[in-house]
């Protein structure tokens, strides 16, 4: 939608102007901000869809991310308002010196992480999904008891980032 599509430009300019932010482009690996955040954006990815499997919902009907050839929609749609844990992690990595630039390498125009250096881009983004867990899991604990109870959208639970 184009009022989602703006607010996350404007967002994305604004959070991560520190770092000469050119836009979001996912999958592209024009550069290594996009690429960090598609490595954190896919453990996220991950790591809900193992707590929809638990509740055993179908990974592939969405809300808003609607049915298409072999997408999990209904992941796409419930990691959403959990972003902002990849996004502060990595704001927080990039003001620290523990993410650099100079840990990914251009091959053919395209950004790759280093193989030296995946193992701490993969801890850092463990340890700040896992610092949620707990609230992840409600989170979907509670969409599952509103979907299945047939609820009304309002009864529906909010993750606020703290």
């Amino acid at each position: 939608m184009g009022l989602e599509g703006r607010a996350a430009k404007a967002f994305f300019q604004a959070y991560f102007s520190f770092a000469t932010w050119q836009g979001r482009q996912p999958r592209v690996k024009r550069d290594t901000l996009n690429v960090t955040l598609d490595i954190g954006y896919t453990m996220l990815f991950n790591y809900i869809e193992c707590m929809l499997r638990l509740f055993g919902f179908d990974l592939y009907m969405g809300v808003y991310h609607q049915l298409w050839f072999r997408r999990k929609s209904l992941v796409c749609d419930l990691m959403e308002p959990f972003r902002c844990i990849v996004e502060h992690q990595i704001r927080k990595a990039l003001n620290y010196g523990t993410f650099k630039s100079s840990d990914f390498e251009l091959h053919k125009g395209a950004y790759y992480l280093k193989s030296g250096m995946k193992r701490l881009y993969t801890q850092t983004f463990f340890e700040a999904i896992i610092a949620h867990k707990s609230a992840i899991y409600k989170y979907i604990q509670q969409y599952y008891r509103c979907f299945m109870g047939r609820k009304s959208v309002n009864q529906y639970p909010i993750f606020s980032y703290e």
